[in-house]
């Protein structure tokens, strides 16, 4: 599989896992879902945004992490709208980091489904040549 394609996979459970650790301090700290939660994860999204635009030493590193808060501060804006207690927030983020480590768990399965794609493609563009000759 391509590197860039292995760096994306790695990426989105970066931003999953990010969004998860947001989540679930705040609701073991016994924050229920509110209008102000939201507001917060938006703002340090955009903290992160800028601190990744500015920065040259760590830009690699910055350059996916602010989506964490913008998904945080979707599933608190959802937490809002049902009225969730700080409990569920807190099973929201632990849903959260769960699709992150799921999506690291099918890293082997993208790779096979990339190779027989791949491989198919390949076949494909030979079986197309051989017909226009």
């Amino acid at each position: 599989m391509d590197e860039k394609y292995e760096r994306g996979i790695l990426r989105i459970s970066a931003v999953f896992l990010f969004a998860a650790v947001l989540l679930i301090p705040v609701g073991y700290a016994g924050v229920g879902a509110s209008p102000v939660l939201p507001v917060g994860f938006v703002i340090l999204a955009a903290v992160l945004y800028v601190a990744w635009q500015r920065s040259r030493a760590y830009g690699a590193y910055l350059s996916g992490l602010w989506l964490g808060p913008v998904i945080a501060a979707i599933v608190a804006v959802a937490g809002v709208l049902l009225g969730v207690s700080s409990g569920e927030l807190q099973a929201l983020g632990g849903i959260v980091g769960l699709l992150g480590v799921f999506n690291l768990i099918l890293r082997p399965i993208y790779r096979v489904v990339h190779y027989v794609v791949a491989g198919a493609v390949q076949i494909g563009r030979e079986i197309q040549e051989e017909r226009s000759s």
